[in-house]
């Protein structure tokens, strides 16, 4: 009975368990087309760029193809303007984090159009779909947007699992974005500008807040930025752009943390940035405290694995001793 027991414990520890989950991804084969009006600007392609009169309604619409041999269904969503972190324009109904922002005088694009949210397309065949706009009255330059037009993949290949596992099936959201800009009359002057320093400890990077405070397009933003200590000694230094901010946002741009160690304390980062033609000169102070400097150890401090061995461990050869100590014993007493 003894001997017995101390196989099945050999057994249970030593005995492998095995993971074995698969899915698979099924592609889905549309062809989204831009249906253009009358106010699109001819010289361009691929997005909706509309000369238009604040209270204006314009019609636009995309067609859909699908080139499947199954039905297809689609979601399409309107969506407001966004600028990417480190520079560019996306387009989502709502992001707010602490890294991108509207402002609080931003217009909604998405609250000004209308579309129908769900469609089927049959299998190899196309669809038109209208897409309803009314356009902001406000005195501005330019008023940014877009579409989004996503499809959901319900298919995946589910497979057996071995028992006290968990099974998963993987889903796939494919989204198309196209932007729409209404380009309206009045041209205004950039109100670009720069805000407070800080520093992200989770990817070590230093920020600078930026903020385009303009019913327009802020375009080529470009510069240079300089970090150094509280001795005044050069950390590191790099140059960024050029790139886009949509209207009425702000970011958080950020810079690697350019240099062999990090260090707790107070420094300074320069900046010098180039918006048509004129020069924006900034210096704020930040600090790296000595729990950013211990979070980011924590989050790159690389996990070493433990060796693997089918030597039997230490521990389990003093309880075989043990047990056959208490066998011997049991037997001897039975003499």
């Amino acid at each position: 009975m003894l001997r017995s027991i101390l196989f099945t414990i050999i057994l249970f520890i030593c005995s492998p368990v095995y993971h074995y989950i698969s899915a698979q991804e099924e592609d889905l084969p549309l062809v989204i087309e831009p249906l253009y009006p009358d106010s699109q600007i001819p010289e361009t392609i691929g997005y909706f760029d509309m000369t238009v009169e604040p209270g204006d309604r314009e019609e636009i619409g995309v067609r859909i193809t699908n080139e499947n041999n199954r039905e297809v269904k689609v979601n399409i969503q309107s969506a407001n303007a966004y600028t990417y972190p480190t520079g560019g324009i996306v387009y989502d109904l709502e992001i707010d984090t602490e890294n991108t922002s509207l402002l609080e005088d931003a217009i909604r694009l998405a609250d000004y159009i209308e579309v129908e949210e769900a469609i089927t397309i049959p299998a190899l065949s196309s669809v038109d779909i209208p897409i309803n706009i009314t356009v902001p009255d406000i005195e501005g330059e330019t008023i940014l947007g877009g579409i989004r037009i996503s499809t959901f993949s319900e298919e995946g290949e589910q497979t057996e699992a071995e028992e006290g596992t968990a099974n998963f099936v993987i889903n796939t959201e494919t989204i198309h974005a196209i932007a729409v800009q209404l380009n309206l009359p009045k041209s205004l002057e950039s109100e670009f500008s720069l805000g407070q320093a800080g520093f992200i400890s989770n990817s070590a990077q230093v920020f600078i807040e930026m903020f385009n405070k303009a019913h327009k397009i802020q375009d080529n933003i470009l510069g240079e930025y300089r970090v150094t200590n509280n001795k005044g000694e050069e950390i590191f230094e790099g140059e960024f752009g050029p790139f886009n901010m949509a209207p009425n946002t702000k970011i958080r741009y950020p810079f690697n943390w350019n240099n062999e160690t990090l260090d707790d304390g107070d420094y300074v980062l320069d900046m010098e940035v180039t918006i048509d033609d004129e020069t924006i000169k900034a210096s704020e102070n930040f600090t790296i405290h000595n729990e950013d400097v211990e979070e980011y150890a924590e989050r790159t401090e690389p996990i070493v694995p433990e060796a693997r061995t089918n030597k039997i461990p230490t521990w389990m050869w003093g309880g075989g001793i043990i047990l056959f100590g208490i066998i011997m014993f049991t037997m001897g007493r039975r003499k």
